[in-house]
């Protein structure tokens, strides 16, 4: 693949300038906070200054740890997904000093993962979703369906589950993708119903995918369909695409610091809205 593609197009283009304007201010000061059921922006914003703006709703940053820890404090957070999700995970891990990690002596690949907060009450979780999966030796009891886990997860005002579903399905016909899907909106569904106060983050698939197994294209196919699946449903879809595929750093399935950053903000703003 390198030969023939990634190439560097000669030319140059000129200095854009950016200035501001007062009523496009206007316009972002007037956009709602970030709550579920909001309708996507295409697109979906920009970057300015390594900071993403939301053309959605009202995207908070929270530059000091304690910023970050005040927002998750008193929750009880369960990540199922693939290594683009973990990413988060590490990122609150290192970012928040006294967030510390429980080692379960797992693969790390695959998990679980747990770190714990004991003065503010936080307990972080992240687990591989159950296969497709592609990872080094793991033992298979640690592998677990997400419709399972959250059939066993009681939810209430303090719960927040993220989930993301798609790398490690490309490779896959997408029938397995829709059923998968299927058992995850039922599991979600049933959550809710019995607690509807619980957050629920559905993270949108992430541009950078340059391998044998997947491509850009291939997830595009599995993006559209994963918000379909909860379109209407009480949950959030974290939009992370257009975050990914606009900023400066080269392609990456797994994106560099400044971006994962920035995700986890837009997650932060959903859960903090103020």
């Amino acid at each position: 693949m390198g030969p023939v593609t990634d190439k560097t197009i000669s030319g140059s283009v000129p200095p854009i300038i950016i200035k501001p304007n007062e009523s496009f201010s206007d316009l972002l000061s007037k956009l709602p906070t970030c709550r579920s059921g909001l309708n996507a922006s295409q697109p979906s914003g920009f970057y300015y200054g390594d900071n993403w703006t939301s053309l959605v709703c009202q995207v908070h940053h929270f530059p000091q740890s304690s910023d970050a820890l005040a927002c998750l404090k008193g929750k009880d957070i369960h990540m199922f997904g693939d290594s683009t999700l973990r990413q988060w995970f590490e990122y609150l891990e290192k970012f928040i000093p006294s967030l510390k990690r429980i080692d379960l002596h797992v693969n790390y690949q695959s998990g679980p993962l747990i770190a714990v907060e004991a003065n503010a009450g936080l307990v972080m979780q992240w687990r591989a979703h159950g296969l497709p999966l592609r990872a080094t030796k793991t033992m298979m009891s640690d592998l677990h369906y997400e419709a399972a886990d959250l059939a066993g997860i009681g939810g209430g005002p303090h719960t927040v589950i993220v989930l993301t579903l798609w790398a490690h399905f490309t490779s896959y016909p997408v029938m397995v993708y829709l059923e998968r899907l299927d058992r995850v909106r039922q599991a979600i569904s049933s959550l809710l119903f019995r607690s509807p106060e619980t957050t629920v983050i559905i993270k949108s698939a992430n541009t950078g995918y340059k391998s044998i197994f997947g491509s850009d294209w291939l997830s595009l196919q599995l993006d559209i369909l994963l918000r379909a699946a909860f379109k209407g449903m009480g949950v959030i879809i974290l939009d992370v695409w257009d975050m990914t595929s606009c900023h400066y750093l080269p392609d990456n399935i797994h994106p560099g610091p400044p971006v994962i950053k920035n995700e986890v903000d837009l997650m932060l703003s959903y859960l903090c809205p103020h």
